[in-house]
């Protein structure tokens, strides 16, 4: 038996046969002298050694002491600890086995060893307990041992605890598929990011199901090719989800596959990733395509106005110098209400202040108003103040409509009319109403993009609406603002 392995437990005493004199020193010593576990046999309630092995009398600091008739307090002293001292005393008045399990004993100055220690009574031939045996293990290199796993485990934990909050700061889903057995892992945060509760196991029927269809083919097939190890077993791919409830969202995905050697040749065996969600981001790459179209489309609105605003003066003016004045004041206010879409077209912040819907009508209508003769525009409401926000968005839309009614409508020949009236309520209603411009054949086949944006900037920003009559007799337009939206 070996210092680490434990003694059998079903040993609970020592009997002596009847009329036993006592035990005999010289096969005792020739039994147990050289076991590799500390021995030892006390008699009596002062608990006097009766035999002690070479190991115990080795770990003592005695190897060749002769023990016997002496107390195990006069030969442990401070070695002695409470523990081991009550122990002792509970065998010998109950007569119940006790155990130490890594008792930790200074048998040594400055060196803690450790111990297992089992204490069995010994009764005599009228069965009274007439001493005990102790039996002790060393195992200060197994509680060692241990104690370094549980430091390497503690290490680990922390590690893992420092992962798992940078891979949470990063809001980052891990997921893991085990091509063998179809087992899958997901991360909470993988569950959040596709709709699934925390509760519920992921499976990859769900994965397959929650994958765009316009998507999943594409990204089936790059998690396929994985499969082989050619492939170089990484893959990051850009796709949609389709959530339980509706909503779609952008992930960038990655993956890398594991291989093993089975039979001489590399085969899948898993699959380690992680995901993030893009959506904002994807969505912020369209708020810029779409300004870069808004831009292209306003640089060829500007040409296609600064060339009617000549046609226009061209037709009034009565002298080269005159139509010189009249078309240098008319860019300048186009200028003036370009300037006032701007924020809107590049997403910078707008002018702080408020303004009214007369003072934006002004500005935007003023490049098209003849100085040399009546006005054909009529604008009618009460004032109407708005906050620095929905005024940008309420200029964008006035001076797409104005934009189109110069290159189309009533502000293209001269005995156009344009009327626009407003009024205030709980919402505030504008009406832009065109006349005597070039007969309409009907609504447009095709939406052009400033009607998108004049659409999308209402709606989704103000939370109003907008709606096109296309009457031969020129067209109307109705817009409806919810009056808490403009005080933005």
């Amino acid at each position: 038996m070996s210092p680490s392995q434990p003694w059998a437990y079903g040993l609970d005493e020592i009997r002596l046969q009847g009329g036993a004199e006592g035990f005999s020193r010289e096969a005792l010593s020739e039994l147990l002298e050289n076991v590799p576990l500390a021995i030892a046999v006390t008699l009596g309630a002062n608990q006097q050694f009766a035999f002690a092995n070479r190991l115990f009398r080795s770990v003592l600091g005695s190897p060749d002491e002769d023990l016997i008739g002496q107390t195990v307090q006069e030969v442990m002293g401070e070695r002695y600890t409470p523990e081991l001292r009550s122990a002792r005393e509970k065998v010998f008045q109950t007569g119940e086995p006790q155990e130490l399990k890594d008792h930790a004993l200074v048998l040594t100055p400055g060196t803690t060893t450790y111990w297992d220690i089992k204490l069995l009574p010994v009764r005599d031939g009228s069965d009274q307990i007439s001493g005990i045996l102790a039996l002790g293990a060393h195992v200060t290199e197994r509680v060692k041992a241990r104690g370094e796993a549980e430091i390497k485990a503690r290490e680990v934990a922390l590690h893992n605890e420092r992962l798992a909050l940078a891979v949470e700061a990063t809001e980052m889903g891990l997921w893991e598929w085990n091509t063998q057995t179809g087992e899958t892992f997901w991360s909470d945060r993988q569950k959040d990011i596709f709709g699934l509760p925390r509760n519920e196991p992921a499976t990859y029927e769900f994965w397959y199901s929650a994958l765009h269809p316009e998507d999943r083919e594409h990204v089936v097939s790059g998690v396929g090719s994985l499969s082989n190890p050619r492939s170089g077993g990484q893959l990051q791919i850009e796709h949609r989800i389709l959530r339980p409830d509706g909503e779609v969202r952008w992930i960038l995905s990655r993956g890398r596959m594991l291989y093993e050697i089975v039979d001489g040749e590399l085969k899948p065996a898993r699959v380690l990733g992680t995901i993030i969600d893009i959506t904002e981001r994807r969505r912020n790459e369209e708020v810029r395509q779409l300004l870069v179209q808004e831009l292209n489309h306003r640089v060829k609105n500007l040409f296609a106005m600064t060339s009617g605003m000549i046609a226009l003066t061209a037709r009034t003016a009565e002298t080269p110098k005159q139509m010189a004045t009249a078309l240098r004041g008319r860019i300048e206010a186009l200028a003036r209400a370009h300037e006032l879409i701007r924020p809107a077209i590049t997403g910078s912040e707008p002018t702080d202040g408020e303004t009214t819907v007369d003072g934006i009508l002004q500005a935007i209508l003023a490049p098209h108003i003849s100085q040399d003769a009546s006005s054909s525009m009529t604008l009618e409401g009460p004032p109407v103040r708005i906050g620095p926000k929905a005024a940008t968005i309420l200029t964008l839309v006035l001076h797409e409509l104005a934009t189109n009614a110069s290159k189309y409508g009533a502000l293209s020949v001269p005995e156009g009319r344009l009327r626009i009236s407003w009024v205030r309520g709980v919402t505030l209603t504008l009406l832009w109403q065109e006349e005597n411009g070039p007969a309409i054949q009907g609504e447009p086949s095709a939406e052009g993009f400033g009607s998108k944006l004049a659409l999308r900037s209402v709606k989704d920003q103000l939370g109003g609406a907008i709606a096109y009559d296309w009457r031969p007799e020129g067209l109307r337009v109705r817009i409806d603002l919810p009056m808490n939206q403009l005080e933005a």
